[in-house]
């Protein structure tokens, strides 16, 4: 798998600066998220890219090497929006001190990622294609590192502690577990999102309650 990650170029070719190169390059990204929920991940191709963009191929290959490498950008999109969410989130309820209360608005944390995602134009589908696609899915490892070290050092903290390889293993699978709860809210339309998002905060919150209170 790595191998496979090596030999696909996922790199832009060009930042566009003017205007008019912003609007082509915009243009490219909302036609993949389109094309996406209509066609699926296999189909997708920068042909049809080009041409729902409105642009020639080779238009298109000045900003993005392959298909590959839109889906990556239109993913670190959706990544940036998610992570700007929890962001907002610890930084709103960090200076509070008390982890325990902290966890108790996790059910707000993974419903707003779960806003952000839908209102995203083909969020699912963005993240089953980061989760399915062997190129793609460092970013979405990525992503979760880096939301995972930041919650692990909050904690660390606010229990004033140093951070320890259990409690980054701990954020880690907090953190995958939420996504896991979002994306099962998304995904299944037989469940209720609300109850799904409720009971997934809940769960995570038992997980931490033992361990924080015997540090606190």
């Amino acid at each position: 798998m790595n191998a496979v990650r090596q030999q696909v170029e996922l790199l832009e070719k060009n930042k566009p600066r003017q205007e008019r190169a912003k609007r082509t390059y915009e243009g490219i990204l909302a036609a993949a998220a389109e094309l996406l929920v209509e066609v699926g991940v296999e189909r997708i191709s920068t042909n049809i890219m080009a041409e729902r963009a409105g642009i020639t191929v080779p238009a298109l290959y000045r900003y993005f090497p392959n298909k590959y490498a839109v889906l990556n950008a239109l993913g670190a999109v959706l990544m940036d929006r998610q992570n700007e969410v929890f962001q907002h989130w610890f930084e709103q309820y960090a200076d509070e001190g008390n982890p325990l209360a902290l966890l108790d608005r996790l059910y707000e944390l993974l419903q707003q990622t779960y806003d952000v995602t839908r209102e995203q134009t083909g969020g699912l589908e963005i993240i089953q294609s980061l989760r399915a696609v062997a190129p793609l899915q460092e970013l979405r490892l990525a992503s979760h590192r880096l939301v995972a070290d930041q919650f692990s050092l909050l904690l660390a903290d606010i229990l004033g502690r140093e951070l320890d390889p259990e409690m980054a293993v701990q954020a880690r699978l907090s953190v995958d577990t939420g996504y896991a709860v979002v994306e099962m809210a998304l995904e299944d339309p037989t469940l209720p999102a609300e109850q799904v998002l409720r009971q997934g905060a809940n769960m995570i919150r038992i997980y931490w309650r033992d361990t924080l209170q015997d540090l606190i």
